[in-house]
């Protein structure tokens, strides 16, 4: 049976999922305000899991991360990444190339939101408490400048840069087309 954090993120990747099924769901056009209500929410979670979760569980571990904190955070930088440029079905496509690995890595059994359950026991409560009443992230506005990396390699790329050689190691995947 799924715990406390477990339900509350994986409700929150089904809405995001229908955001972006709607966003695309007609073939080679995109709804932009279902993809803007998607980015909102999108950015919102990661900063739940960056912000909160995360940390939360490296104080349960004495101030160790996670074994996989290090993969997410080049993930969601790279997701990031990719929500800045003005957003076209192609780049909705390789969000979803991140997506869809990256959100089994954290449901599955033994992924960081049971992990997080088993972890975080009693203080699950007060950590769900927080991320509900976290506000909306600020959204700038899409920028299509020089630099704005359009496909998911470049960004997982450049986002495991960011974070140093060690996060070199994480896994790279191979955007389409």
């Amino acid at each position: 049976m799924a715990g406390p954090i477990s339900l509350f993120f994986t409700e929150d990747h089904d809405r995001l999922d229908a955001l972006l099924r709607k966003a695309v769901e007609r073939p080679g056009l995109l709804d932009r305000s279902a993809f803007d209500a998607f980015r909102a929410g999108l950015l919102r979670h990661i900063a739940l899991e960056e912000k909160l979760l995360l940390p939360a569980a490296r104080r349960a571990r004495a101030g160790q991360p996670l074994p996989v904190a290090g993969r997410l955070r080049i993930d969601h930088g790279a997701i990031a990444s990719l929500l800045v440029p003005t957003p076209t079905p192609e780049i909705a496509a390789e969000i979803r190339t991140i997506l869809d690995p990256h959100n089994r890595i954290e449901e599955e059994p033994g992924g960081l939101y049971q992990v997080c359950d088993d972890l975080l026991g009693a203080e699950a409560g007060l950590l769900l408490e927080k991320a509900r009443a976290y506000p909306p992230v600020k959204v700038a506005r899409y920028n299509d400048g020089p630099g704005v990396y359009r496909r998911a390699a470049d960004a997982l790329a450049a986002s495991a840069r960011q974070l140093g050689p060690g996060a070199r190691d994480a896994p790279t995947r191979r955007s389409p087309g």
